[in-house]
This record gives C-alpha cells, sequence and structure tokens, in this order.
C-alpha cells in the first residue's frame, strides 16, 4: 500500500506539475497580451503628449509672428511718415533721386516710391516702376483703399512685389496736405529668417526626436506634407506614406494601425487650425522590451512554480507519511485493521478473481510465552511471526495484523502455488527460533474465491476465521496429548 501510496503521490506532483506549467503558459500569454495593450495605450498617450507639444509650439510661434508682424508694420509706417515729413519740407527732393536714394539710405529703407492723388508712381528711387499704380497687379491692388480714405495708413506682409515677385513689405501714407502718397519698401531680411523659423517644417525640424516616434504635420485641406521628422516627406501627400485620408476624418481625431513608410506603427491624427498633426510610433521599437518584461515574468512564475511544487511535494510526503503511520501496525509494518476495513470495502465492490486467497492466520502459544518469559518475549514471538509471514505471502498481497496475535493476508496464486507457499510457511516458522528456544506456530485458515463463488468478501472471510480455529484447535489437541506422554515417560 504504501508503495502505491507513494507511485500515486508521484503521479499526482507530475499531474499537478503540468497543470502549474500550463497555467504559466497561460499567464504568459495573458501577460504577453496586457503588456502590448499597455505599450499600445502608453503610445497614443505619448502621442498625445506630443500633439499637444507641437498645438502649443505652433501657437505660440503664431503669436510671436502676429506680435513681430504688427511691430515692424508700425516701424514702417513711422519710416513712412518721416519720408513725407521730409519731402513735405523741401519739395525739390522729389525730383531728386539721388537725394531720394541719401534719405532712403538714413531712414533704413530699401526704396522709396511717390504716387500721385490717383495711385500712379510718378517719383521715387527705382525709375523703372514710374508709372506703375494701383491698378499694376495683385500686390499693388492691397494699396486702393488709400484712394478712398486719406486717413489711412497701410503696411503690406511680406509679399513678391509686383515688377520683380521679389519678397518685399510695402508701407504707405498720405502726406499732410493730402496731395501724394509715400511709400517706403523694405526687404525684411531678418523678418522673413525669424518667420522661416517658425514655419511648420523648421518646427518639426526643432521638436525633440525620440527612437521610433515621427512628426507629420500636414495641410487640411490638400494633405500635403508641410513638416516631418522623416526626411524627404515633405510635399507629398499623407496618403503617399500610409495615412488614408479617404478613411479617416483628419479633421477631427483618430488612432489607428497603419504601415507608415514601410513600418508597422501606431498612429495618431489630430485636426487643428489648417493644419493636420500626426504622430506615428514605430510598433517594433515600441514593444522592444516586451520579450525582456516577458522574461522576467517567466523567471518569477518559473521561481514561483518550482516553490508550489517543492511545497506540495514535501505536504505529499507528509501526508503520506501520516497516512502510513495511520495505516500501519508499528511493531510488524503490517497494515493494521483500519487500513484492512478500508481495503475490504474496496473488495466488496469489486470481482476479485478466481485466483484470490483469503488467508486468516493466529499465532499459537502467545500467552504461554507471554506468562513464561515476559511480553518482550512475546513481541520478539509477533515480529517472528511476521518475519516468516512476510518472507512467505508478501510478494503475492497484502499482509494485515488484525491486533494482538491475529493476521490475515489477501493475496492472489493458483492452486499449485498456493501448496508450495503453505509448504514454505511451515518450513520457515520451524527454520525460526528465538531467545529461551522460543518455537514459532501459526495457525492458518485458507479460502480460495473458486470455493465460494457465490459469497462476498466478508462471508469468505468468516469462513477463513472458521478454518484458521479449526486448525488452532487441532494444534492444542496435539499439544494437550504431547504433554501427556511427555508426563507419562
Amino acid at each position: 500500500m504504501g508503495e502505491n501510496a507513494a507511485a500515486l503521490s508521484r503521479k499526482n506532483r507530475i499531474f499537478l506539475f503540468l497543470i502549474i506549467s500550463g497555467v504559466i503558459i497561460i499567464l504568459l500569454a495573458f501577460q504577453y497580451l496586457v503588456q502590448m495593450r499597455s505599450y499600445k495605450e502608453q503610445a497614443y498617450q505619448t502621442a498625445t503628449v506630443l500633439t499637444n507639444q507641437v498645438k502649443e509650439i505652433i501657437a505660440s510661434n503664431k503669436r510671436e509672428d502676429e506680435a513681430l508682424l504688427s511691430s515692424v508694420k508700425e516701424d514702417y509706417i513711422t519710416r513712412a511718415k518721416a519720408v513725407a515729413y521730409i519731402t513735405d519740407r523741401n519739395s525739390d527732393i522729389e525730383y531728386d533721386i539721388a537725394e531720394l536714394v541719401r534719405v532712403a539710405g538714413l531712414i533704413s529703407v530699401d526704396e522709396i516710391h511717390l504716387f500721385d492723388e490717383d495711385g500712379v508712381i510718378y517719383g521715387g528711387t527705382v525709375p523703372k516702376y514710374y508709372g506703375y499704380s494701383f491698378d499694376s497687379g495683385e500686390q499693388m491692388a492691397y494699396f486702393k483703399p488709400m484712394l478712398e480714405d486719406k486717413s489711412l495708413s497701410m503696411c503690406q506682409d511680406v509679399t513678391p512685389n509686383t515688377a520683380e515677385a521679389k519678397s518685399m513689405m510695402y508701407a504707405i501714407c498720405w502726406n499732410d496736405d493730402g496731395t501724394k502718397m509715400i511709400q517706403v519698401g523694405i526687404e525684411p531680411l531678418r523678418l522673413i529668417d525669424e518667420l522661416r523659423a517658425n514655419e511648420i517644417s523648421e518646427v518639426v525640424a526643432g521638436m525633440p526626436a525620440y527612437e521610433g516616434v515621427e512628426i507629420i504635420i500636414a495641410d487640411t485641406e490638400t494633405g500635403e506634407i508641410l513638416g516631418s521628422t522623416i526626411s524627404g516627406q515633405i510635399g507629398e501627400n499623407l496618403s503617399d506614406i500610409g495615412i488614408k485620408t479617404d478613411k479617416y476624418d483628419l479633421t477631427d481625431y483618430a488612432k489607428f494601425e497603419a504601415k507608415i513608410d514601410g513600418a508597422k506603427s501606431y498612429c495618431e491624427i489630430y485636426g487643428y487650425d489648417e493644419y493636420i498633426i500626426a504622430i506615428t510610433q514605430n510598433k517594433a521599437v515600441v514593444n522592444k522590451n516586451i520579450f525582456e518584461t516577458m522574461i522576467m515574468v517567466l523567471i518569477y512564475l518559473l521561481f514561483a512554480e518550482v516553490t508550489i511544487y517543492l511545497i506540495v511535494k514535501r505536504m505529499a510526503s507528509m501526508i503520506i507519511g501520516e497516512q502510513k503511520n495511520a495505516n500501519t501496525d508499528h511493531m510488524t509494518e503490517f497494515l493494521n485493521r483500519r487500513a484492512y476495513e478500508n481495503d475490504i470495502l474496496e473488495y466488496e465492490k469489486e470481482n476479485f478473481g478466481e485466483n484470490f486467497v483469503y488467508v486468516s492466520m493466529d499465532l499459537n502459544g502467545l500467552k504461554v510465552t507471554n506468562d513464561n518469559f515476559g511480553h518482550d518475549a512475546g513481541d520478539k514471538l509477533i515480529k517472528g511471526a511476521a518475519q516468516c509471514m512476510r518472507q512467505c505471502f508478501g510478494s503475492y498481497g497484502k499482509l494485515y495484523r488484525m491486533g494482538g496475535d491475529e493476521f490475515a493476508a489477501l493475496i492472489y496464486t493458483d492452486n499449485t502455488q498456493l501448496e508450495k507457499i503453505k509448504q514454505d510457511f511451515t518450513n520457515t516458522m520451524k527454520e525460526w527460533s528465538g531467545e529461551n528456544d522460543m518455537n514459532l506456530s501459526v495457525s492458518c485458515g485458507y479460502v480460495q474465491r473458486h470455493e465460494l463463488p457465490d459469497k462476498d468478501i466478508y462471508e469468505i472471510a468468516k469462513v477463513a476465521d472458521a478454518r484458521m480455529y479449526q486448525e488452532k484447535e487441532a494444534y492444542y489437541k496435539r499439544s494437550e496429548n504431547d504433554r501427556r506422554k511427555s508426563r507419562r515417560d
């Protein structure tokens, strides 16, 4: 029984180990999915942070541009008024190109143009412009409101001029008596440089770089890329790099996965003002630490598995030990009556076969030994009997000490082998000798299953007990006769 319990325990531990391993695999798969989802959410959170940064930079630059432009316009209008003041005080210089060039140098402008009341250039530092009017082109038409309101002063944004398409800023005002208009033109290199630095392409180029993260800004209406951290993309369309402009509402907000420049990426887009802000993050880079995390989790789970396994193994050993102690007779190491009762219930349920043999055994002369030599000698006699029983019956089935000097064996063997077992048991007892020349004798009652095919295990046990008692009675008669004969002799 101990061996069977140990084998069962080993099977249970193996089964438990497989279950825990399966749970670990499931947990790893679950952890992988959770980690992937977590990294994905982190990626979108990062995209939101970067988008807000881009929005803030765009808004801040726009404010700076507007403030700078407003300041410059006021300054340029002031310079135009200064020229008007000078020409009103000295009318001779209206037609003196050299003097006008000198005045332009004094007030740091590039051009001076004099317009009559009809908006036609009649003088200034650039004679080739003489005759141009507010009707000469879109750039000059900007100033037509001056003809309707002589209190106006105007300054144009940086615009390609009519004659040469050169980037210029023009400021214009009426003189004091309203007889002419004075216009100054400046090629605002510093202003142009500052505005260029605030252009979308420069804004994106100045953003901090993060591995696997790309920032793309495009025009809302056309989808044309205005700025990108990926070189060579400016001028392309969003659909060219994998962001389908017909699939998402690019004026609002969307997040999705797509191949950007051939790399699987998490994408998040926002509509902001006249721009589309797209943040893309390479999935391979976002998830690059997932395997390290999984290895750490695996190590932890394996450690937990080994710990649980060792704990269970120890507990199983303790349980087996306790079961063994509860079912074992400590003197003989046979199974005890408790184990016998449990096993008999199993025999009662099953058809235990033709070769089943029930052996009821009882030690002869134990009381005499106890009375004459003491209980220690009686215990040695019991152990001697158990030793002989184990030697002869042990390999065929189970042995039980029912209590005191009563024993039972539930074995499987055929007729021929059973006869040999009986003879071996008799010979083994004869060969055994204990202290004080103690002899060993055991009365046995054997019942084979085929003798009582219709009887259950309990009835078979009763028949075996009856046969054992018959043999015991015969033993004591023989002993009594031997004593009488010995007294006569």
